[in-house]
């Protein structure tokens, strides 16, 4: 029998079919110069975001924000974004320049798109970036004893409107990349607990989540764990490494396991539940 469709699932099965596809972004060789990275995203009404409450500018800067926040993830510097707008009927000419103003104010040149009009209003964004002969940060490389950071508070990312508003951490991932060993990285799009299950798994390892030590946006750890859509970056960095701001530690890896460890120094199996996108 046929089986739901659970986004996770059908990622990973992409990814067995799709070589070049690296964790949040494509990685494509580009000689001389380093490695291409393209990653694509929707924002679709109703699922990601609001046609009528939210507005079509929020749609647009979702869309590209999303893609330059898998950017930051591997490393990397955005360079270009082109973007697919399906727009509902009835929308106007000032609706459709909002959304592509909304998309060009995410910090990454636009060079190209396309636009239709259709039952459900949808925004894809196609961003490319680079990353020089250091290579991208995978979500593969992380070793027993590093630690684990983050770069900014999380949960409550709906309620707050974090979810239409973050900025990526572009600019933050380079400069841990300049101070640290940054073995592995990715954003936080799918809830802390969900995210930092899959570099686990990709790494071979496990880790300590210190449960105090998580910066909360609402004050509630569970919707750190499993809200989503925070936009934040999770990495781990070797040992000996000093922190730049704004990143703070919340865990260390181990060899094996997935804990989460309470102030009084009790712990629990960490759960893997979290965010996924549905209608």
């Amino acid at each position: 029998m046929d089986q739901p469709l659970r986004e996770r699932d059908l990622i990973s099965w992409i990814r067995d079919r799709a070589p070049a596809t690296g964790d949040d972004c494509a990685v494509l060789p580009c000689e001389p110069w380093g490695d291409l990275l393209v990653t694509v995203d929707s924002v679709i009404d109703d699922v990601h975001a609001h046609w009528h409450e939210d507005g079509p500018e929020a749609f647009g800067y979702k869309a590209v924000a999303r893609g330059l926040s898998d950017i930051a993830a591997m490393g990397g510097t955005p360079l270009w974004a082109v973007v697919a707008a399906t727009l509902p009927a009835g929308s106007t000419e000032s609706a459709a320049q909002a959304l592509f103003r909304g998309a060009e104010s995410a910090g990454c040149e636009l060079v190209g798109g396309d636009t239709t009009v259709g039952a459900v209003a949808s925004v894809t964004a196609t961003v490319m970036g680079r990353v020089g002969h250091g290579g991208a940060i995978l979500r593969s490389g992380a070793q027993p004893g590093d630690r684990i950071l983050v770069s900014g508070p999380l949960g409550g990312s709906y309620a707050s409107g974090h979810h239409l508003s973050f900025r990526a951490r572009v600019d933050e991932a380079r400069v841990l990349r300049d101070a640290c060993e940054v073995r592995a990285m990715i954003d936080i799009s799918d809830g802390l607990a969900v995210d930092l299950h899959h570099l686990l798994e990709a790494s071979g390892v496990g880790a300590n989540l210190f449960a105090d030590r998580v910066p909360l946006r609402t004050g509630s750890l569970r919707a750190a764990l499993g809200d989503g859509e925070d936009y934040e970056l999770l990495a781990c960095v070797a040992a000996n490494s000093i922190l730049p701001a704004p990143f703070v530690e919340i865990g260390e890896i181990l060899e094996s396991g997935a804990w989460l460890v309470h102030a009084d120094g009790s712990k629990e199996p960490l759960a893997t539940e979290g965010f996924e996108h549905r209608g």
